[in-house]
């Protein structure tokens, strides 16, 4: 078995998240660790501040009966936004052994009713007295702790119902503080920290047990690798019930000493973003292609927009989810900064691969292990992955835990990928794998990702057919790029602006065409593709958290779009599908 792994040995790390906190409490004191608008100008709390309520809170979590040693006691559901209250309640509750359960807040009702009973939460902690108001009283656990003013909880019925500020108020004597530190310093690596819910891709999602040292066996894999240094400045949207944001990102500024503050556009409103990038001047940024595509979008039409994203203290910018594409990325290597690129899942952490500081990116490539992460390949090329990030199993369900750790402690990914010389390859999900007529198997990711590279004004392409000749292909434009007032920006001499999608289904003919002759082989063709005038959502649940298509819901939803590329009837399309011509 060829195993690849780093040359570099994680060695000790900080046994949990507790003890990350009083370490940086007593290393960086005053420094701000937090910062959040309130009232429309940035706050910030300190280092000292922020372990102090963290404290606190966690001393009125046990109060409140919850118990780290009792399985029926133990699990807190969050459902809320990013926020400071959000943050010192996960932190006390995971510093204090207790189990951090987050669920996505714009999840259908049917959907997060069921989360919430699967959890088995004891406690519930939220922002939104509207929308728990609204979900079916037999699914809330006992208690509820809301994260909103106490006027805005008035019409929730609870049996235990508590406002963070009251218990932020009850004052916490010396002696209690050294009951919760020493709680915080004996919390085992090996303890149970979070259970984080998967996309959902491909079915209900799986609660993924992530204990203290996953977490912190990563964090000090990046410490080695990118030599962070203290007080760095984070601007943050990506939602932390998603392994990117919540696990990720916000623990490596946390685990660095850094400053987290709030960017409040949530990835929506860029003017918004921009204007939080020009207070906060982050030093590192992370985010996804589509966000990336939507600000570069700005940038080539506003001097001050350039001025405020490219500003001197950025050292480099982070992406994941899915490539970026090159006529974006070209914009970063012309300002000298290095976009960084990695591989993981929910399962391990989330991160497994990273790229390195090179300006030189390669289509595909997501880099070599991280330190204390080994990788190889099983049978139909699927990455194989072992190391302190991989979780103990997913909870309540023991026939996927068991297909997805076998002998050997090895977490198969059902990423399809290679292993080159120049790092890890990533091809296709192994689910999304079907079967063309003549038997040959097609992995319609690589397909996907050349047309994405390819087209700047694709936002997303998704490819089917089993059972077909030929593949076939649904293209979602980006409705911002194709935006009149971008024409003279975005001209080039290689890509003619369209400004419309019939004329973006014109101009994909002959792009189509060129990865269809120079860049697939003969069966993963193209034969059939349609551009649809249509926005994808999270609300239309066509999209996860981390903005990934859902295939099913996909097909479903366009089913006659299908039904009439299938049966060549293209008199009969919708107004806003548009043939793209092949031969």
């Amino acid at each position: 078995m060829n195993i690849l792994k780093s040359d570099i040995e994680l060695g000790e790390f900080t046994p949990n998240v507790g003890v990350m906190f009083l370490n940086n409490r007593d290393a960086y004191g005053a420094s701000p660790a937090f910062a959040e608008r309130r009232s429309g100008d940035y706050k910030y709390w300190s280092w000292s501040e922020l372990t102090r309520d963290i404290i606190s809170l966690s001393a009125h979590l046990l109060r409140s009966g919850l118990d780290p040693e009792d399985d029926k006691l133990s699990r807190v559901i969050f459902i809320a936004g990013n926020t400071y209250r959000r943050l010192v309640a996960e932190m006390a509750v995971m510093s204090c052994g207790l189990v951090s359960v987050p669920i996505f807040a714009k999840y259908p009702n049917p959907l997060m009713e069921d989360l919430i009973k699967f959890s088995e939460g004891a406690m519930l902690i939220s922002d939104s007295p509207e929308k728990i108001a609204s979900l079916k009283a037999d699914c809330l656990p006992e208690r509820l702790l809301l994260l909103s003013p106490k006027a805005e909880g008035a019409d929730i019925d609870a049996e235990e119902l508590t406002f963070f500020d009251d218990a932020a108020a009850h004052k916490t004597s010396p002696e209690t503080i050294d009951n919760i530190e020493k709680i915080f310093q004996n919390v085992a690596p090996s303890q149970l920290a979070m259970i984080m819910y998967t996309s959902g891709t491909s079915g209900f999602p799986k609660g993924v047990q992530l204990h203290h040292s996953n977490i912190m066996s990563q964090q000090k894999a990046l410490e080695l690798l990118w030599h962070p240094k203290p007080k760095m400045r984070f601007l943050c949207y990506l939602p932390w019930h998603h392994s990117f944001g919540g696990l990720f990102e916000r623990f490596f500024a946390l685990h660095s000493g850094g400053c987290l503050a709030i960017d409040d556009s949530f990835g929506k409103d860029i003017d918004r973003l921009l204007e939080n990038f020009s207070v906060i001047k982050p030093h590192v940024y992370f985010s996804v292609p589509v966000i990336y595509q939507a600000i570069i979008g700005k940038i080539l039409t506003s001097e001050k927009a350039e001025k405020d994203f490219f500003h001197d203290d950025l050292k480099f910018i982070f992406t994941a989810a899915a490539p970026l594409p090159l006529s974006t990325s070209d914009v970063f290597r012309k300002m000298n900064i290095p976009v960084l690129e990695a591989w993981g899942l929910t399962e391990t952490s989330p991160c497994c691969t990273l790229t390195d500081f090179s300006m030189d990116r390669i289509p595909g490539i997501v880099g070599f292990p991280i330190p204390g992460v080994e990788l190889t390949l099983g049978a139909d090329n699927e990455l194989l992955v072992r190391g302190a990030n991989v979780m103990s199993g997913y909870f309540h369900n023991e026939p996927a835990t068991k297909k997805a750790l076998t002998k050997g402690g090895w977490f198969h990914t059902g990423d399809i990928g290679d292993i080159t010389p120049d790092g890890v390859k990533i091809i296709s999900r192994k689910e999304r794998m079907f079967k063309l007529s003549n038997g040959e198997k097609l992995f319609p990711a690589n397909i996907e990702e050349n047309v994405c590279r390819r087209c700047k004004f694709v936002k997303y392409a998704y490819v089917f057919g089993s059972g077909q000749k030929n593949p076939f292909m649904l293209i979602f434009p980006n409705s911002e790029l194709m935006a009149a007032s971008l024409r003279n920006q975005m001209d080039d001499p290689v890509c003619k602006f369209p400004g419309d999608c019939q004329s973006l289904s014109h101009c994909l003919s002959s792009c189509v065409e060129e990865i269809n002759n120079y860049q697939l082989t003969g069966f993963e063709r193209i034969g059939k593709a349609l551009v649809i005038q249509r926005e994808l959502t999270l609300e239309e649940n066509e999209l996860t958290p981390s903005f990934k298509l859902i295939p099913r819901r996909i097909e479903e939803k366009y089913k006659p779009y299908i039904d009439a590329m299938q049966a060549e009837d293209y008199d009969n399309l919708p107004p806003d599908a548009f043939v793209i011509i092949l031969e």
